[in-house]
């Protein structure tokens, strides 16, 4: 691996960290940054470095530097939102499938929709696990589809197209990293 492919993926796991900082509330549910910094990663970088950098993002984050949100540190492990997190990397890696010059808007977008499904998935499934097994309070699969997919699925959608059309723009003037 190349010094400056070590740089790419430790500047997008900077630049998912101030994602997951900026909250933008709308309605019940707030707007942030942190699912379309994870797919630009992905979009721009590739599926290795996309996957990288966001591994670089959790690995800081169990090390306790606060970005995951205002929090971090090991702890985070028991968190029944952690598994959103851990699935930040093989989403990051699905959407690189869609980067490139040559790729249209709707499989770039088809890329960036299968990425949010995982990170879907695996916040679900750690929620069910932590919430049941680990903090002792009962959830039943649907009141977990209800607090971890329902609420943020129209928005991640719109924001993943729009993260799509995006990283297509950046291609389109150049500015993607020559990786």
């Amino acid at each position: 691996m190349k010094t400056k492919h070590i740089i790419y993926a430790a500047l997008f796991a900077a630049v998912i960290a101030v994602g997951a900082q900026i909250r933008i509330p709308i309605g019940p549910v707030p707007v942030t940054f942190q699912v379309p910094m994870v797919l630009l990663a992905g979009f721009l970088l590739g599926p290795k470095l996309g996957a990288l950098s966001t591994l670089v993002y959790m690995l800081v984050g169990l090390a306790g530097v606060p970005v995951f949100a205002g929090s971090g540190g090991i702890g985070s492990l028991v968190s029944p939102s952690f598994g959103f997190i851990i699935g930040y990397i093989p989403a990051a890696f699905i959407a690189g499938f869609g980067s490139g010059n040559n790729k249209s808007l709707l499989k770039a977008s088809g890329f960036g929709m299968l990425a949010l499904a995982v990170i879907y998935i695996f916040g679900f499934l750690y929620f069910v696990f932590i919430m049941n097994q680990v903090i002792g309070t009962p959830v039943s699969l649907i009141e977990a589809l209800m607090v971890t997919v329902v609420p943020f699925a129209i928005k991640d959608t719109i924001i993943t197209v729009l993260t799509a059309m995006f990283a297509r723009t950046l291609y389109a003037r150049g500015l993607r990293p020559a990786v």
